[in-house]
């Protein structure tokens, strides 16, 4: 059911730097690309150069919000926290918890992963959000961990596959790693709210879909599938599954097929309707990623250890 180059070009001019980067989303491989301020005087008059490698402490410091009831002293050592747990993942494999990530290669750091900080549900405080999708299929993960001050420890709130779209009021969207269904043109998806009582990410529900287009070519799923719910003729119903849904068939002769996982199916406009109810109409968050590299770690200001690889064979 789990299912989805942080390029660093830093231009130091006039001592101010400004950087954008390109969200995730469900893209696995995102380009990262940074903007700079310019300079009044006119392009011809500035000589080309190279620009210079831009240094841990010349990326933007994240922070916790203005406002915010997050001391310094807190804030500190969440980024410590979260750059220790960074450099674990980067440079051995592992997890805060100790489990194994899986690894493209044994001889080296694991670049190309990708992690952000941004405060996900509105307290103020920031989240670390790990993208771990240099691996195969099975083995990509989508974490999201939270620092508790002053116990000094990581949370795991979020263990997902890594094609997440996170929301303004506390939900998000996890795309399963597989179709294997009938969903056709629709990727399946399982919907979650933060819960401050208990302070992880619970289970809303799941949305897979009946593609009519993927079925034609059998006579019994052509003639059982549900045109009466297909209100606006697309060939696309879909199916909210709640509860223990994964326990119940994909779909059932007994029932002529008529429901998948147990459920009944709706058009797109109820659909809509279910997420808006559950999002509150809230947008997507913009996500800054940037992928595990020394300097992006570096400035959280957790020292880099000292590892040493074995060297190849042969």
């Amino acid at each position: 059911m789990k299912h989805f180059i942080w390029m660093l070009c830093g231009i130091f001019i006039s001592g101010l730097l400004l950087g954008t980067l390109s969200a995730c989303g469900a893209d696995q491989f995102s380009t990262c690309v940074i903007t700079t301020s310019k300079s009044s005087a006119p392009e011809a008059a500035i000589p080309p150069e190279d620009p210079p490698e831009p240094r841990p402490e010349d990326l933007p410091a994240p922070g916790p919000k203005p406002g915010a009831s997050i001391t310094a002293e807190e804030d500190e050592a969440r980024m410590l926290a979260y750059g220790k747990a960074l450099w674990d993942m980067y440079l051995l494999g592992l997890r805060p918890d100790g489990e194994e990530l899986e690894l493209a290669s044994d001889l080296g750091p694991a670049e190309g992963n990708r992690f952000a900080l941004a405060d996900l549900n509105g307290d103020g405080a920031e989240e670390l959000i790990v993208c771990w999708d240099q691996a195969c299929m099975a083995g990509m993960e989508g974490l999201v961990y939270t620092y508790d001050y002053p116990e000094d420890e990581l949370r795991l709130v979020l263990s997902e596959f890594p094609s997440i779209t996170f929301y303004e009021n506390g939900t998000l969207t996890a795309d399963w790693s597989h179709s294997q269904g009938w969903a056709g043109r629709f990727w399946p998806f399982t919907l979650y709210q933060y819960s401050e009582e208990s302070g992880v990410y619970e289970e809303i529900g799941s949305v897979d879909a009946w593609d009519r287009s993927d079925t034609d070519g059998d006579p019994r799923l052509a003639a059982a599938f549900p045109r009466e719910a297909d209100a606006d003729g697309d060939g696309l119903v879909y199916y909210i599954l709640t509860g223990e849904w994964y326990k119940n068939p994909h779909a059932s002769e007994e029932d002529n097929f008529s429901t998948l996982w147990g459920a009944g199916p709706v058009d797109g406009a109820a659909l809509e309707a279910w997420l808006d109810a559950c999002t509150g109409g809230a947008e997507p968050l913009e996500i800054d990623y940037r992928h595990m590299e020394d300097i992006a770690i570096s400035a959280l200001g957790y020292p880099k250890p000292d590892v040493t690889y074995p060297e190849p064979v042969g």
